[in-house]
This record gives structure tokens, sequence and C-alpha cells, in this order.
């Protein structure tokens, strides 16, 4: 999709309307037009977002039911100022590393529904635990390194993450289960993301390629009380919307029960029976959960009305020779610029055109980016486009860069040089930019 003079115009009045800010501050700040009940919605949300929370019992009810398995202990400690998450260094366990996890699932058996997970392990491996309950174990990555060799000679070093299992406390993993490390992503405009219909997003797929141009976006599909919904959020694309996100992680990554997933056990298998007896915080007063409705509420307002950051460097004079290198590279044919909201709970994200650069679909990104199992329609190879708004700001928000799925790519050029699949062309493409085109095309890149 190529960005027009007349869309260049937009993309400044839209970026101006953000007024966002470029600082550690820059994914966590409310849209300026809010009534001050949302403003007060969005203070005591980002409370919840960044509460330390504790096992059961304790003497503090109303933040207590951590666990019994857990990979962290807040949402911020995964998303650092609402940034992406990073991959561990090789003298790191993963158990220091809240914000990279690793995701189980059947390589063989997949569902409507949901991701069939390992029998002991459940769906997502824990390095954590509460008092009186195992973790389930720990382990290291290891990284292998590769030479991209340029036509003119330029070389870059990437590098490949390698799972080495420390301990496995409750033996070992089925035959047919597969693996795949993930970090956690930015939350950056996911209320925008979430107001988008599910039919202007299907206008962009092109399952079987009908217009063989190389780029066959598909969408992916979950099963919810019978009837299948988009998938719009996480890197498969496998979550319908933005608070079965946050409720997802409440419960996957925390251990905590909320309205949709309200099992107090978490990811606890029930071959793991201590795991499974364990106290809960489940509470009267919070709706006999853990994460009551308020709460979810509250965390949901925070991340919807979370403005992303103004695009920077809209009036240098080699932002338009950057963006045309963007459209002959064919890159908005993946990460699409415009997306425009229908109505949506909160009028500052109705009917609103904005730029995030994506379209929200599956695409194949090649065997190297594959992970080891399916999701739901989602083949291992297939990932939802990450939306690149903010991308240039990521180490001011959270301190360290880690870009694709799984936090292997350390710059924006390791990242477009992992790209394979559908990508392939393009990346090929950038390869053959000169030295000068390819440091103003990142500079472009950061700017969003």
């Amino acid at each position: 999709m190529a960005l027009s003079i007349r869309t260049l115009v937009a993309l400044i009045s839209a970026s101006l309307a953000m007024e966002g800010v470029a600082s550690s501050d820059a994914y966590n700040q409310p849209f300026s037009n809010l009534s001050a009940e949302q403003k007060q919605s969005f203070i005591l949300g980002e409370g919840v977002f960044e509460r330390f929370w504790v096992p059961s019992p304790s003497s503090t009810t109303a933040s207590d039911g951590l666990g019994p398995l857990f990979n962290a202990r807040s949402c911020h400690s995964c998303h650092v100022n609402s940034g992406r998450g990073h991959a561990p260094r090789a003298d790191q366990l993963g158990s220091e590393v809240p914000s990279f996890f690793i995701r189980l699932g059947s390589k063989t058996r997949n569902t409507k529904d949901g991701v069939v997970g390992d029998f002991m392990y459940g769906r997502q491996f824990h390095p954590l635990s509460a008092t009186n309950v195992m973790p389930e174990g720990d382990y290291r990555v290891h990284w292998e390194t590769q030479q991209e060799v340029f036509p003119d000679g330029y070389q870059v070093t990437l590098r490949k993450p390698v799972l080495d299992w420390q301990t496995l406390n409750y033996g070992e993993f089925a035959d047919d289960t597969g693996f795949s490390m993930r970090v956690s992503p930015p939350l950056v405009g996911m209320g925008l993301l979430d107001a988008v219909p599910t039919a202007t997003i299907l206008e962009y797929a092109d399952p079987d390629d009908a217009d063989q141009d190389g780029i066959s976006g598909k969408a992916n599909w979950i099963e919810i009380d019978g009837e299948p919904k988009l998938g719009k959020f996480g890197h498969k694309a496998s979550m319908p919307s933005l608070t079965a996100q946050n409720q997802s992680a409440f419960n996957g990554d925390l251990g905590l029960s909320t309205p949709l997933f309200p099992a107090p056990s978490g990811d606890c298998t029930v071959a793991q029976k201590d795991c499974m007896i364990a106290p809960n915080g489940n509470s009267a007063h919070i709706d006999n959960l853990e994460v009551g409705h308020e709460q979810t509420r509250l965390v949901d307002t925070y991340v919807a009305l979370s403005r992303p950051p103004a695009m920077r460097n809209l009036d240098q004079a080699w932002f338009r020779e950057a963006k045309q290198t963007f459209d002959e590279l064919n890159c908005g044919s993946c990460h699409r610029p415009k997306l425009t909201t229908g109505e949506a709970t909160f009028s500052a994200l109705s009917n609103r055109e904005f730029y995030p650069f994506t379209d929200m679909l599956l695409h194949d990104m090649g065997p190297e980016l594959a992970n080891g199992f399916p999701v739901l329609h989602a083949n291992p190879q297939e990932w939802r486009t990450a939306p690149l708004w903010g991308i240039g700001l990521s180490e001011q928000v959270s301190g360290r860069n880690g870009f694709l799925h799984d936090g292997r790519a350390q710059t924006i050029e390791e990242a477009i040089l992992w790209h394979g699949g559908e990508a392939q062309a393009s990346k090929q493409a950038y390869k053959q930019l000169n030295a000068n085109q390819r440091t103003l095309f990142i500079r472009f890149l950061e700017s969003l």
C-alpha cells in the first residue's frame, strides 16, 4: 500500500493529534480528550497494571492469589512502561526475565478454541511458584550466530535462540509437544486496534493469493460458545479482543482467575496435584475471583486509552525519500499504514483514522521464524503482522530492544533480515539498497 502525498499529509495531521511524547512514558500516556471519569479510571487501571500480587493466603486479599505457578508478579514486570519484552542473555536463567516465556503445544493436535498443551506442563512453562508448589523448572537460552552478507559487502550478524533446559521438575515433555519462545509485545494503541471492525480487517485478507502478488494475508479464528471470532491480538492473532488478551495474561502469566478465565489454578494441569489443591485468592467481595470485573475493567481502560506516540521527523527532507523506499520494497502490503475504527466503547477511539502499520492478519514468515506447533488456524510459519508505530522508542521505553516474537533481533535491521516467506522479496530488495538508502529507511521506521 503506497503512501501518497495526500496520505502523507494525513499522517502528519494524525500524528500531531496523538500528541505523543518521546520518552520512557511514550507508550502509557492517556488520550487528551477524556472525561474526568475516564481519566480517573485510567489512573486506577495503571495502578492495577503495576500492582505486585502475592500468593494466598495473605493479609492483602485484594492483591493475593498469585500462582500457584507463574512467570511474573505484575503486568508491569512483563511490559515495563507498557513496552516490549526482551530475551535472556546467555548468562541468565529464564526465571530471571519475566518478559520472556515459553509456550507449549501439540505438534499434531489442534482445536477450534485453543491450543492443546503438554499433558504435564500445560500450555506455558512456569519457572516460578508459590510456597509448597514445585516450580516447573528452568532453562537458559544459547545464541547461534550467522552472517548476512549484502551485495556491497556490508555484513550483519544475526542470532538465533536455542533452548537449553536446566531443570524439568515434573519429568520429560510428551513426544508430541512443541515449543515457542516469546517476548511480551508492546501495548501500543491497543484500544484503537481493538476498535477496528472485523469487516475492515477481512477486506485485506487474501488467503489464496487471488491477486497473485505473493502476499496472502489470512485471518485467524477462535470459536467462543460455538461462534467464530476473529483473532486480533497476540503474536499468532489468537485472542479476539483487548479484554481477552489482558485476562489471558492475568491467568496464564500470573496464575490469577478472571471473569473469562475463572480457574484459580491458572495453567496447572491435573497431573500437578499440589498445584491443583493450592490455596487461592478467590474472594466474595471480588466476584469470587482473584481479578474481578471492576479490576479487569480498569486495566482494560488503562490499556485501551493509552495513546500511541506521535510520529517524528515528518518535516525532514529525507522523510519523503525514505517513504518512497518503503513503498518500493512493498512493505505496506503487510504493514498497512492506515486503519479506521468503528464505534467504540470510548468516544476517543470511535470512527478514527490512525496509522499503526499493520493489517492485523497472519502471514507466512518462512521456516527460519517457525515455531513448534499450530495455533488455531495459524501454522508454525504464520505470524500476525506486528504494528510498527512507536518502534523507534522501544529502547527508551523498556531499556532494551528485542524485536520479533522471540526477541532475537536486537535492531530493526536484524528483524528485517529474518523476514522470509511472503516477505522474502522485500528483504532481498532491502539488501540491494545502498548504504545511504538503508540508513534513511531505518530512520524512517524509527520515526513511525
